[in-house]
Formats: C-alpha cells, structure tokens, sequence
C-alpha cells in the first residue's frame, strides 16, 4: 500500500520542498512488516537518512539531467539495510541512481565492492516533470514498479511489475 505524499508537506497552503537529493519509502507495508519483528534491524548511513519515521533520504552525488531531452543520471550516495528472520531476510540499496533514457526511467542500485548496477525499479514520471520549485527541479511522487532483478532482491516475495512508493526528487536547477 502506498502511503500519501502528504507528509513531505508541512502544510497545505505552502508546501514544503523534499530535502535535496531522493526521498523513497521502499515499500512502506514491507518497512512495517519487517518493524514488527523481534530482531528486525533497519539502518542508513553512508549518506543515506531515515526521515519523517519511515522515509528513506540519499544524499545528492552528482551526475547530469537535460531538462530538454529529459535524460542523463542522476546519483545519489547512501547505504540502507533492511533485516529480519535472524538473516533469512535481508535488503541493501546501495547508491541509488535514477537513470533517465528516451525509453523511459529507472533506479538503479549497486552491489558491495562491484561497479555494475542494476535495475531495482522503474519510473512513471509525470509527462511534465520535473518542475521548476524555487530554483530546484522537482519530481514529486513518481509511480515505481518493481523489475524482475527488483523482485529478487527483495527474495521473490514481491513479484516484477508491483508497485512501490512513490519517489520523490529535488536537485538543484539549471
């Protein structure tokens, strides 16, 4: 179940922005799911933040977006992990990159000490996204669904094509 994109905003009249960087709940069920176990173990360090309870925060590291073709890469840095079932359970994204083609959109993450990424998640952006948000540009909750490598990293439990949370992006603007 997607949670609304509400509690990225302090209040209806203004909202307010994302940190800069990439804001993603995972799949916020899977979180309160795996929180509810006896030796559950969720962290985020390496640039990575757990925000508002249960959002996850990437810190910005760089990469090129043209506002115009609407492609290029756009990395972020951080590690979270996510266990459970005294270590049958356990899921890490590290370094989370959104890359953008003209064939569509994806988030890609990395494995420990190898430079090949994966697809972890596909994107459904706005057709007018990003947008322009006092100097930034801004996507604000873009569908997700999982990829078949996405479905194996979270131990087949979830299939290829099942939508996550929503993402939410800020970087700087041209």
């Amino acid at each position: 179940m997607n949670e609304p994109a509400a509690n990225l905003h302090a209040d209806a009249d203004r909202p307010a922005l994302p940190p800069p960087g990439l804001t993603w709940g995972i799949k916020r069920s899977f979180v309160r799911y795996l929180s509810s176990l006896p030796d559950a173990q969720v962290s985020a360090t390496d640039g990575a933040e757990i925000i508002e309870g249960s959002l996850f925060h990437f810190t910005p590291d760089g990469g090129s977006f043209d506002p115009a073709t609407r492609t290029g890469t756009l990395r972020f840095r951080g590690d979270v992990r996510l266990s459970g079932h005294y270590g049958m359970m356990f899921v890490q994204l590290l370094d989370p990159w959104i890359e953008f083609t003209a064939d569509g959109a994806a988030l890609t993450i990395g494995e420990p000490g190898d430079d090949n990424r994966y697809a972890l998640v596909t994107l459904q952006a706005a057709p007018d996204s990003p947008v322009d948000a006092d100097g930034s540009l801004l996507w604000e909750g873009v569908q997700t669904a999982l990829t078949t490598e996405g479905s194996q990293t979270f131990n087949d439990q979830y299939p290829a094509g099942q939508p996550m949370d929503p993402i939410f992006i800020r970087i700087p603007g041209a």
